[in-house]
This record gives structure tokens, C-alpha cells and sequence, in this order.
């Protein structure tokens, strides 16, 4: 098969540089040149598609996902994990991937969420990459760690003992030792990386925002075995103690980051800690208002909403590299990812910019800059299609059906396969 020249088409490449014509040559599925440049020479050694009239940008990246979530809308979490069986919550994940993926979304970070002591997120990103189900490329975390009575070990109702292979509830770690040994389990059964709580949060009762969780030594422990193995660790980390603990550490990602201090994000800025900023979840979650139901969290959520945005400010300021992210599960359904970009508008960053943390900047914050976020020459050919300008509206979504961009299948019968577009509902 000869490689692929992609022509007359309007690039969007990823890189924060305004968009350009550009004819781009593809081989063996990697970005072999982008032309500033509607047609390219020697077009006679190529598959020609001409795409005048198509947008083109880089596959999107979503950074922090739930993909083992209910597919039906508005259900209570908690109880949907303890009341569905393994193969079902298998059946809801492949559903939220092609979901995720037909939204333009070719690349996500699930952070959580598996139960039953099965890493369902692991499996799912298997059964992808062989080809059995359609989906975007996966990194996985197996479940995240958590200490007793921390923000991963509020699922199931307090007065149950713990025992994941019953479904209740994550294994909890309450030492070093503990720490390193789940970290070392998660590696073995096929984690990428590794995700852990050091505060609490807003959905799950009983801890609050600001409370810190693990020992600075629990931390350092969690961080040291999983580099050790060449897996970033992530955190989920809302207070201030827990951001400066996980910070303290070496963490790679902070998630949310919602009261996050100038100190602090000046360090991350120098480390080149990222942020996954998921500012989205929260108004979705007062948006529900009396349909949430956690009344608990509705007023944790109200507290947070403007401390979250105070905080992407000074992180903006103090050159922290910031990534996208949806914390997609309920209140924000996989597949409605797009709604983070509205978000993010929100506080005053240009179209352009709103992209580039979805691709570039994510990329960055997965340790994938080498592989995907850009379209430039060497990095694998990962992109997504458009018929009108996402920098004119942030709402248009890519569909393209059962043949997808950025995978081991032929990318020129996925563009041909290519179904236009369709919309996502926008809270303005």
C-alpha cells in the first residue's frame, strides 16, 4: 500500500500556532512531513485524499476519566457498584469508550473506578488494542490506592468491612509497606500508571476537601515504587496539605488542585508537576441540585466552585504546565467530554489555548509528548477530522463510525469512513 498524502487540508496541529493549509504525508502510521502547503510535489508516490473543506487537529486527550461508570443517566454511583455484576460493568465500560472516542477523544486516562478487585479498565484497554472493541487508546490504573477511610474507600456504606473481591470498596494501605506492596500488585496485573488520594473530596461523605490523606512517608513510598517501575503517579488532591504533600513527593500529576497556592504552583512549575484541571465536574454537579444524591456534596461542591477557579488562575500564572480533564463518570457522561473545553473558556483562555490542553499539554502530562498531542513529523498518526472549526465553536464533535484514526487500522479507509459530525449541549 503506498503512504498516505492527506491534501487541502485546514491543520490545526496542536502546537498553540494558528491554523494553516497543510498537506501531510503518512506512512506505517506515523506523520511522515507537514507541509505549510496545500498541495505537496511528488504526489504521484502517494494515496491522495483530498480533504479541502475538512478541519484537522490531533486526536483529543482527555486526562482523567471514569469509563467503568453506568451508562444509564442520573444514577446513584455507589449503589450501581454494588448491585451490578463484573460483566456487566464490563459491557457499560466498552460502551463509555466508543462513546469517548466517536466524541473525538482518541486518548484517555481512566483514574479509577474498577471494583470487585477486578482492574476492569486494564482489561478493556486489552480488548481494544486487540481489535475486539472499538475504543480510545487507554491508559489504566487498575483501581487507585487509598487509605482506610479515605477518599477511595467511601463506596460502600461505612458499617461494611472492605473486601474488594466482593465488591466493597478499594484495598486500603495504611503504611509503607502496605503502599509499596499494592503499588507492586497494580504493576502486576498491567497498570500504566499509578493513582492515588492524599485529600479528600466533594462526592464521597464523611472527609472533606481540605482534609489531607497518607503520610508524607506513605506518599514518598507510593511515588518511589512506582518510578521505580517507570509509572507516573497520579493523585487526586483538592486541599492544600495534600497538594503540598503529593508535590513534596515527586507526584507527576496533580488532579483538580482546587486550593492550590502560589508557593506551591511556582514548585510544580519548576518540578514540571502538570495539573489536570477538571473544572466542569463541579458545576455539573450543582447543576443536578436536589436530583445529586449526596446532599453532603452539594455543599462541599459550592465551596469548592471558587476556590477551583481562583486556582486554575495562579497555576495559569505561575507556568504550571495544565492539562484537560473531565473526571467523567455521571454527572459529566463519557462521551460529553467536550462540555471541559466550554469550561475552560470560561476563565478566559482563547480557543486555541483551550486545545492545546487537550492535546499538547495532555500529552505532556502523560508522558506521551514523543508519541501523540501534535501532529509533527515522527509522532504516530493520530487525528481527528472536522467540517467546521472548533475555533469558531468549541461544540463540534467528530464521529467517525467503526473505522478510527490513530489506531493499526488503515487510516485512509477511516477517513473515508468519517461521518461528520454531531453536537454536544453546551452550558453557557
Amino acid at each position: 500500500m503506498k503512504p498516505l498524502l492527506l491534501e487541502n487540508v485546514l491543520l490545526i496541529d496542536g502546537t498553540g500556532r494558528p491554523p494553516y493549509k497543510s498537506a501531510i504525508r503518512i506512512d506505517e502510521s506515523r506523520f511522515v512531513s507537514v507541509s505549510a502547503m496545500a498541495k505537496a510535489p511528488d504526489s504521484e508516490k502517494y494515496n491522495v485524499v483530498d480533504l479541502e473543506g475538512l478541519i484537522a487537529l490531533p486526536g483529543l486527550i482527555d486526562c482523567h476519566v471514569h469509563l467503568v461508570a453506568p451508562v444509564e443517566p442520573l444514577v446513584h454511583e455507589p449503589y450501581w457498584k454494588l448491585n451490578t455484576p463484573p460483566t456487566l460493568k464490563a459491557f457499560c465500560a466498552a460502551r463509555n469508550a466508543l462513546e469517548t472516542l466517536k466524541a473525538g477523544f482518541t486518548t484517555v486516562r481512566n483514574c479509577g473506578g474498577v471494583s470487585y478487585g477486578l482492574p476492569e479498565d486494564i482489561f478493556l484497554r486489552k480488548a481494544i488494542a486487540a481489535g475486539y472493541l472499538i475504543g480510545p487508546r487507554i491508559l489504566a490504573c487498575g483501581g487507585g490506592i487509598t487509605m482506610t477511610g479515605g477518599h477511595g474507600d467511601r463506596q460502600f456504606p461505612a458499617f461494611m468491612p472492605a473486601n474488594p473481591h466482593l465488591g466493597y470498596g478499594d484495598e486500603t494501605c495504611d503504611d509503607p509497606g502496605s503502599c509499596r506492596r499494592e503499588v507492586r500488585r497494580k504493576v502486576k496485573m498491567g497498570a500504566d500508571f499509578i493513582k492515588a488520594y492524599t485529600s479528600g473530596g466533594v462526592s464521597t461523605p464523611g472527609d472533606g476537601p481540605q482534609s489531607a490523606e497518607f503520610t508524607p512517608e506513605e506518599i514518598r513510598t507510593i511515588v518511589e515504587e512506582a518510578h521505580a517501575h517507570e509509572k507516573r503517579v497520579a493523585v487526586h488532591a483538592y486541599g492544600l496539605q495534600g497538594i503540598r504533600n503529593a508535590v513534596d513527593a515527586g507526584v507527576d500529576t496533580v488532579e483538580h488542585g482546587c486550593y492550590l497556592n502560589e508557593a506551591i504552583a511556582h514548585r510544580m512549575a519548576e518540578q514540571g508537576t502538570s495539573l489536570v484541571t477538571t473544572l466542569g465536574i463541579l458545576k455539573a454537579i450543582l447543576r443536578r441540585g436536589k436530583s445529586y444524591p449526596n446532599p453532603e456534596a452539594l455543599k462541599k461542591a459550592e465551596t469548592v466552585v471558587a476556590a477551583q477557579s481562583s486556582a486554575f488562575g495562579i497555576a495559569r500564572s505561575a507556568g504550571i504546565n495544565m492539562a484537560m480533564g473531565t473526571d467523567a463518570s455521571v454527572s459529566i457522561r463519557n462521551g460529553d467530554n467536550a462540555v471541559e473545553l466550554i469550561e475552560l473558556t470560561k476563565e478566559g483562555l482563547s480557543p486555541l489555548d483551550t486545545l492545546k490542553m487537550a492535546t499538547r499539554n495532555a500529552a505532556i502530562a502523560l508522558g506521551l509528548e514523543n508519541e501523540i498531542g501534535t501532529v509533527e513529523p515522527g509522532k504516530t498518526a493520530d487525528l481527528i477530522l472536522l467540517d467546521e472549526n472548533p475555533l469558531d465553536d468549541l461544540c463540534v464533535r467528530n464521529e467517525i463510525g467503526e473505522e478510527i484514526l490513530g489506531t493499526p487500522l488503515p487510516i485512509e479507509t477511516a477517513i473515508r469512513e468519517m461521518m461528520g459530525r454531531r453536537r454536544t449541549e453546551c452550558h453557557t
